[in-house]
C-alpha cells in the first residue's frame, strides 16, 4: 500500500486484527486525550499498560494495512506534537469514531443503569469458572439481575477483567458487574462458602446428590434461610466444568432438557437458575384472570342477566319451539357459567339486549307516518 491510510483503510485493519480490550484501553486513552494529544507516559497511565503495548498494537495494525512498520510503531498511529507528545492521526481517529470506540460506544449505549442492591442476608453467589468471552458476562449479570441475584465472582477469565464489552450486553446491571470479584481458582472463590453448588450437564462416576434447578433453588432458600453461604459453579462455555471444579461442590445441578439438544449459553444456563430461584418465593399465582378495574360477577348477578336474556328470547319467539327449550336455555346458562364473566362484560351485554330489545319492538310497532 502506498500512500498514506484512508479512514476506509483503517477501518478495514481495525476489522483484521483480534481487538480486545486491553488492545481497545490504548485507542481510547488516545481518543479521549485533550485534542488527541498525550505523551507516551500519559497514554500508558491511562490504559494501564506498558507502552510497549501500544507499540505491538501498532505492529499489528501494519500488517494489517499491508505495510512495513516504522522504525518508530508509534508514527504510524500518531504524529510528533512536540515535548514527547503523539497527536493521533486524523484519518485514523475519524475511523475509530466511525468504527464506535468512542467513549459512549464502550457503554450501555445511554441506558440508565438499573438501581441494583445486594439482598438483605445471604443470597446464592453465582461462579463462572474461566469464562471466555465478555459478552456473556454481561448476558450473566442481566439475567442475575432478572432474578434478584447480586453477587457475581469471576475464576481466571480469558481475556482479563474488566472487559468493556460485558458491560455493553448487561442491559444496565451496572452494579453486578461493577461488584464482581475476581479470583484466580475455583476454590478460593468458594473459599468462604459452607455449600457449593455445580452446574453439571454431562453424568460424573461420582456418588453425589444431583438437583433440577427448581429443586435446587428450594435448597438454596432453604440454606440462606439458615444464614449459610452458598455458592453455583457455571463452567467455561466451550467445555463446562472440569473434574477439579467439580471436587469443590457438595451438589450437582442439571437442567432436564432435550436429551438431543442440551446446549445453553452462559446466559441462558444462568436464567434457567435466577429464574427459578425468583419464582420459589415468587407470589404471582400461576393463573389468574386480568380484570383491570372490574370484578367477576357473582352467580346473583349472572343469574339476573340470564333470567333477562331468556324472557327476552322468549318475547323475540327463539325459543319457541318448546321440546327444544329446556336444552337451548341450559346451552346458553353453560356457556355463560362455563368462564368467570366479569361486571364490566355483564353491563356491556346487558347494553346488547336493551338495543337488540328496541329493535324488535320498533320492528313489531310501525311509526304512525307509516303505510300499513
Amino acid at each position: 500500500m502506498s500512500g498514506a491510510p484512508t479512514p476506509e483503510d483503517w477501518l478495514d485493519a481495525i476489522k483484521r486484527i483480534a481487538l480486545t480490550d486491553a488492545k481497545r484501553a490504548w485507542l481510547r486513552a488516545h481518543l479521549e486525550a485533550p485534542d488527541c494529544t498525550a505523551t507516551e507516559a500519559a497514554l500508558a497511565a491511562a490504559a494501564g499498560q506498558d507502552i510497549a503495548a501500544y507499540r505491538a498494537l501498532a505492529g499489528e495494525l501494519a500488517v494489517a494495512l499491508e505495510r512495513d512498520p516504522p522504525a518508530e510503531p508509534l508514527a504510524l498511529l500518531a504524529e510528533p506534537a512536540g515535548e514527547g507528545g503523539w497527536r493521533l492521526r486524523p484519518a485514523l481517529a475519524f475511523a475509530l469514531g466511525a468504527h464506535r470506540l468512542m467513549p459512549e460506544a464502550w457503554t450501555r449505549g445511554g441506558k440508565p443503569a438499573a438501581d441494583l442492591s445486594p439482598p438483605p442476608g445471604e443470597s446464592p453467589i453465582v461462579v463462572l469458572v474461566r469464562p471466555q468471552l465478555a459478552e456473556n458476562i454481561g448476558a450473566v449479570a442481566r439475567a442475575m439481575a432478572n432474578g434478584g441475584l447480586f453477587h457475581l465472582r469471576l475464576v481466571a477469565p480469558r481475556d482479563g477483567w474488566p472487559q468493556d464489552r460485558a458491560w455493553r450486553t448487561a442491559s444496565g446491571a451496572d452494579p453486578i458487574l461493577e461488584a464482581a470479584q475476581l479470583f484466580p481458582d475455583t476454590a478460593s472463590a468458594v473459599a468462604d462458602c459452607q455449600r457449593v453448588f455445580a452446574t453439571c450437564p454431562r453424568p460424573r462416576h461420582i456418588v453425589v446428590p444431583l438437583r433440577t434447578a427448581r429443586a435446587a433453588a428450594e435448597d438454596l432458600r432453604a440454606i440462606n434461610a439458615r444464614g449459610l453461604r452458598a455458592a453455583v459453579l457455571f463452567g467455561p462455555e466451550r467445555a463446562g466444568l472440569e473434574n477439579d471444579d467439580v471436587a469443590c461442590a457438595d451438589t450437582l445441578v442439571r437442567y432436564p432438557l432435550n436429551p438431543a439438544h442440551m446446549s445453553l449459553n452462559l446466559g441462558q444456563a444462568v436464567m434457567i437458575l435466577a429464574y427459578e430461584w425468583w419464582t420459589a418465593a415468587e407470589p404471582t399465582p400461576p393463573r389468574q384472570l386480568q380484570t383491570h378495574e372490574t370484578q367477576v360477577a357473582t352467580k346473583g348477578q349472572l343469574e339476573g342477566f340470564l333470567g333477562r336474556l331468556v324472557a327476552e328470547l322468549d318475547a323475540s319467539g327463539f325459543l319457541d319451539n318448546q321440546p327444544k327449550r329446556p336444552g337451548m336455555v341450559r346451552n346458553l346458562r353453560h356457556w355463560f357459567e362455563r368462564g368467570e364473566v366479569t361486571e364490566q362484560e355483564l353491563r356491556t351485554l346487558h347494553g346488547v339486549v336493551t338495543e337488540l330489545s328496541r329493535g324488535r319492538m320498533r320492528r313489531g310497532r310501525p311509526d304512525p307516518g307509516d303505510e300499513i
